[in-house]
């Protein structure tokens, strides 16, 4: 359902702007980093722009830097670069591609995702959502042998079209 539903909105709707995460995380990229679950690219770009050797994986949607691929086939096929991305992709995939995609990292990873305290307002329309649980998402960082350099959690942090979710942003490095 959400692959579909996705295709469609990115057909349909073009967002140039960075997100405020992507400014929030550019100055801390160090390496290059895939933009997991990037959608039509708009954080990838901002990124390039910025001097980073970024590329992205999307089951949605492709062009000359985003592979059209799912998420667990792409990193059978691929190592880990430095850094990988995920904003508002956590509470889209399920526990296991979760645990997979911190398995997968190499160093650091930057997450900005929903959190399970969040009251969705489908502005965008109505599709599936996993809220994160941030207790369990620190518990799986640790599991995994990452350290967290940052955690952030609350609304105000991506407001979009009269939304304001309760979102978690972390940056953590693996030891």
């Amino acid at each position: 359902m959400n692959k579909e539903f996705w295709t469609a909105h990115y057909k349909e709707n073009k967002i140039t702007e960075p997100s405020t995460f992507a400014q929030f995380v550019v100055d801390k990229v160090d390496g290059p980093l895939i933009d997991i679950g990037c959608g039509d690219g708009r954080d990838l770009y901002y990124l390039q722009s910025k001097g980073i050797n970024a590329h992205g994986v999307d089951g949605s949607n492709e062009d000359m830097f985003i592979v059209k691929q799912n998420i667990l086939s792409y990193m059978r096929e691929n190592q880990s670069p430095d850094n990988v991305y995920a904003r508002f992709f956590w509470h889209a995939i399920e526990r296991e591609e979760q645990l997979a995609i911190l398995d997968w990292t190499k160093r650091t990873i930057f997450i900005e995702a929903r959190t399970n305290k969040d009251k969705p307002k489908n502005v965008i329309g109505k599709h599936d959502r996993k809220l994160v649980n941030v207790k369990r998402l620190l518990k799986d960082l640790k599991k995994y042998g990452f350290e967290v350099e940052h955690i952030e959690e609350g609304y105000g942090l991506s407001p979009y079209k009269g939304e304001d979710p309760h979102l978690v942003r972390v940056i953590a490095h693996k030891k």
